[in-house]
This record gives C-alpha cells, structure tokens and sequence, in this order.
C-alpha cells in the first residue's frame, strides 16, 4: 500500500470505529499493519477493539506494539494503563500513566490520570514508582488527589518511624510513653518534615484513628517546648485541614512574644488570627523562604482566609431566606462550610450533548445546546460547580448557595484557577426569585433532603429549566445510612442545639463504640475526620433520606421522565446488566430497588440520576 492508500485506510477504519463497526474497522487495521507493521496508531487502534472484544493477551500486544514504534505516543501510554489497571497490573500502570505525564509536560489531565491510577491500586502497595506518582499529585490545585488517600495511608502505616506509633490497639498513654523517648520524638520530628509525609500531611485529611491518636498526642508534647519550625507547621497544617476536630483537651497556653514560633505552636490548637498570619508572613519573610511549609499555614490562615472574607461581603443576594429550616441550615454552613477542599479534577472535558451521548446511548437530545446555560443550585463551597464549569465546554454556569462563607470560599478557588464561565450569588432555593432565569442544565446535588419540603424545592428548580432542559439530582438513600441513623439516634433531641465542643466529643464516644455497633461504620468515611465534614455527615440541622418508591413517586408527580443513574465506578452498571439483562437501558427502578435490598451500601454515594420534562 502507498502512504496515500495508507491514509485512506486509516481514515476509512477509523470511522467503521466510531460508528461501532470494530470488525470492519479491525480488518482494515490488520490490513494496513501487514503492509508496513510500524504504524503506530493501526496498533493502537487495534489495542482498543481488542480490549472491548475481551481478548486481553492480543490488546496487550498491539499495545505494546503501538508503543514499541511510537515511544513518545501520550494517548497511547495513558490507554495502556487504563488497560493495566484493569487486568490488576497496577504498578506497570502507574509507570504508563507516568511516561504519558512527562510527555505532556505534567498537565493537570496528566497528573489526574496518575491519580487515578494510583486510586485504582486501592491498598496495594506500589513501592517506589507510588511514591514517586504521589509525589507529583500531591499539592496539585489542578488536580485532585482525594482518591489516592488509601495508597498515601499505605505508605505512612508502612514507614519506618511512623509504624512505631501506629500499631493497632496501641493506646493513648502507651504513645504519649513512647513520645518521652528522646531519640524516638527526634525521629518522629524528622519524619514529619519529609517531602512525601509533610505533603501527605499539608494536602490530604489523612482519616486513620491511630493517626488521630498519634496527632493528639504530638500535639500535647509540642506544646510544652520549643521545636523545628517545619514539624510544628506539618502538624499544624493536617489538624487546619482537619479543621480542628481534635478534642481541645482545655490546654491553656501562656501569651508571649508574638513570634513565629509561638504562632506555629498556637495553630496547633486554634487557627490563626488572619491579621496575626498576615503580619508574620511580612515581618519573617526572609525566615520563611527557607520554610516552605511554615509559609504555606500562614498563608491559608492569613492571605486565603481574608480574601475569603471580603469576597463574602461583595457577594450579590438574589433571595433572603425566611424558611425556618433553610435558615439553621444556612446558620450551620456559615460556621463550617462544607468541604474545605483542595485541588480541583482536570481532564475529560467535552461537549454536553457529548456527555449526554456517552451516559445515554439509548436516548436521543436533538435540542441540547452546545453552549448550554447551567445552574448549580446549592453549590456549596464550589467544587462541583467548578468541576461543571472547566468540564463541560461552552458551558455558561451561574451557582447558588445559601450560605456566603460556603461560597465565598468558592469564589477565592475560582479565582485562584482562572475559571471564567463561572457566576456566584446568594440565593435560598426554597425561595428563588422569579427573574433567575431559564436554563439548560441543572444540577442539584446532596440539596434537596436538606430542605423541609424536598419536593417542592424541586417543583421550584422546574420553573427555571429550559422545556426540553435536564436536570441532575443527589439524594440521600435510607438503606445506605443506616449507620448515619443510628448515630442520630444516638444523639436524639441534641442534634438541633450541637456547639463544635460537643461534635468533637461525639466523636471520641463514637470511635470507642465497639465494632459491631450500628453506628461503628461511620468512623471508616473520610467526612468523620473533619469537623465540617463529620458535621454534614453525621450532625446536620436537616436530614431526609430516600428510597427509590419516593423518587419514582416524586419524578411522576412532577411529570419528570428517569434518564438513568450515574455512577463513578462502571462496575455497579456492569453488574445490575449482568443481573438484569432485559433492561438493556437499565432504567428500571423496581430492577434497581431489588438490587438495593441485595445491596444496601450501592447507593452509599447517594442516588444521582438524570431526568428531564416528559414529552
């Protein structure tokens, strides 16, 4: 064949692929591969056509075959580990996605797709070539690193100094013992001053009890001497991220000279006054260029958290809100707006109708706008509306919270990640004014059960989509809080009038809960290790819980048509086809309830789904 007819080939093939013809598309590949062997994208081609056909040895192959001739291939090295991960060769697929991150000069998408290898490999350990990959994810605002926590939590439970302290069943005096040994706290100091630990430390709430116990118990011992700056500023910086969740324990500390030493000792136990880490960022900025992570504590307590507070007061109201319930909501996201997170996902944008497409193969959307209007109503601190706001492309997006602390931190990321097509305002969804206008999309995530009248909320937001418009909704299951209700239980009547003392005790009780208590498993999520967090999850001012006979029940009154569920991990869709193979569109809700009861944990994450006005 010439290099013409090679061409033509190679476009003709890849078209039969788009169009779901693989056979077709397989057999011009192999004809242009027996022509001349070192194409490159022939091989890869035919990589991804065997890997969906099951034949996994022959798209090993081709894969190694497409790389073999193109070394500085990215896209194919980032499929390769895809298929890696898959076939459970996880440290081979963190080296892919790693030989693709320096190809593309280690962009957020290339660095999100080492972490999401990294995630894959769940407890694994990856030895040196994890640590190296954690290393470039950590710290990344481009990108987020919440999921290689479990890999992270690995690696510190197998440190050298560190495991001396973490061993099960290793009880609160017996640490505080261990911390009077000179060279063992020597060690310890040193240890949390390390890149991969004080990064570990600095960027990801690290949800282990051992290690809560471990920071406790540090913390108390810094407290009573002088010690390096760079470890107080580590610790400081994991109980900031945990927003002070430790017990305060009452330690009363001596005021003194205003230094930085006695500042990074006071962050141990209370965050910063702004204009106290302010000052010092100015006045020991010599001093602190040689303390990188000293300054990265004054500047989220200074800097951020004054930017914070004067994007609060700027922000526009669209509505008040005089709903009783909406406001002990709003009063609770205004003291610990919830999460307080780090590090925004990069990659997979695309087009809505693209999106759409993918999710929904069955379904048609002749009229979805490629420049599509959105509202995130209830965006909270931001992160999914940020999220929507880079991911779907030509997306125009206004977000909506009651709480201005929630968004004003918000803003202060966007800001910080030059988003562009997205707005902020304040605004209660129980009473949204009339003038907000119409839209494409909305999205309403982890919202509605938080309001006195859910569904009438939900008959609100319909007044302001588009009439051939979608909506994407989140709601708490009942099955898969079982949990959650025992601890509300627990607390009774308590839980309207909670202060944070009180959480923070509430905590303690519930990790020493035995573990066959109803209410143990919520010590295993990572809310439960932030105050916010363990305050949204477990303590919240309102809570409703679903099941799928009420939302079946609330989309018909509404007169709303089930598009279908989402779900991050496509093995639970894999699953329910497997079980139910009649539904091929696998949107039938008595199918999915009978899963459930089989499942109670399936909708863990909450029950998110698409649906739209009927025709």
């Amino acid at each position: 064949m010439t290099t013409a007819e090679i061409e033509r080939a190679m476009a003709r093939a890849t078209q039969f692929q788009r169009q779901g013809q693989g056979r077709h598309a397989a057999d011009i590949y192999r004809k242009v591969l027996k022509s001349d062997a070192k194409i490159a994208p022939a091989h890869y081609n035919l990589a991804l056509l065997l890997k969906a056909e099951g034949k996994t040895s022959a798209a090993d192959k081709s894969f190694k075959s497409a790389l073999k001739y193109n070394p500085e291939y990215p896209i194919a090295w980032i499929a390769y580990g895809r298929f890696l991960s898959d076939r459970g060769r996880h440290r081979d697929a963190v080296r892919a996605s790693m030989k693709a991150a320096r190809l593309q000069g280690f962009s957020g998408a290339a660095v999100q797709e080492i972490a999401d290898r990294v995630e894959a490999a769940g407890q694994e350990d990856l030895g040196k070539v994890g640590k190296e990959a954690l290393g470039f994810c950590l710290g990344r605002a481009d990108a987020s690193s919440d999921g290689t926590i479990l890999s992270v939590l690995g690696y510190l439970q197998r440190h050298p100094v560190l495991k001396k302290f973490l061993e099960t069943g290793l009880r609160e005096s017996e640490v505080d013992e261990l911390l009077t040994d000179p060279k063992l706290l020597g060690d310890l100091l040193a240890a949390l001053t390390e890149p991969f630990v004080a990064s570990a430390m600095a960027f990801l709430i690290l949800p282990l009890p051992e290690l809560e116990q471990l920071f406790t118990c540090a913390r108390r011992k810094l407290n009573q001497a002088s010690f390096p700056a760079e470890s107080l500023a580590a610790l400081a910086l994991q109980i900031d991220l945990t927003e002070y969740v430790l017990p305060s324990e009452g330690i009363k500390r001596e005021v003194g000279q205003d230094n930085l030493s006695n500042a990074l000792s006071d962050a141990l136990f209370v965050p910063l006054e702004c204009s106290r880490a302010t000052t010092l960022l100015i006045d020991e900025a010599d001093n602190l260029k040689n303390l990188p992570w000293a300054r990265e504590l004054l500047t989220r307590q200074g800097p951020q958290k004054n930017r914070e507070l004067e994007l609060s007061e700027k922000l526009g109201s669209l509505s008040a809100s005089q709903d009783p319930v909406s406001q002990k909501v709003q009063a609770q996201y205004e003291e610990s707006p919830y999460p307080r997170w780090r590090g925004l996902r990069s990659g997979g944008e695309l087009a809505l109708p693209v999106l759409l497409n993918s999710l929904f193969p069955f379904l048609s959307f002749p009229s979805i706008s490629k420049r599509p209007k959105v509202l995130i109503a209830g965006c909270g601190t931001g992160r999914h509306a940020l999220r929507t706001a880079s991911r779907l492309t030509g997306a125009d997006v206004m977000a909506i919270d009651l709480s201005r602390s929630s968004v004003a931190y918000g803003m202060r990321q966007t800001e910080e990640l030059l988003i562009e097509n997205l707005r902020f305002a304040q605004a209660d969804i129980a009473a949204l004014p009339k003038d907000l206008g119409v839209y494409d999309l909305i999205e309403c995530c982890g919202v509605l059960h938080h309001m006195d009248d859910p569904e009438a909320a939900w008959s609100g937001l319909l007044r302001h989509l588009a009439p051939r418009g979608l909506m994407k909704i989140a709601l708490y299951s009942e099955q898969a809080r079982q949990d959650v209700v025992a601890v509300r239980d627990l607390v009774g009547e308590m839980l309207g009038s909670l202060n944070l003392e009180e959480m923070r005790e509430l905590r303690q009780q519930l990790l020493s809960l035995p573990e066959d208590h109803p209410a143990a498993p919520v010590t295993q999520e990572l809310d439960f290790y932030s105050l916010s967090g363990c305050r949204d999850f477990l303590f919240h001012q309102q809570e409703q819980r679903f099941d799928l006979a009420r939302i079946e029940s609330a989309l018909s009154s509404l007169k709303l048509e089930f598009l279908g569920f989402e779900f991050t991990d496509p093995h639970v869709l894999r699953g329910y086809q497997q079980k139910f193979p009649s539904d091929s569109t696998s949107r039938n809700l008595d199918n999915w309830a009978a899963l459930e009861q089989e499942v109670p944990s399936l909708f863990r994450g909450m029950y998110q789904f698409w649906c739209r006005p009927l025709s």
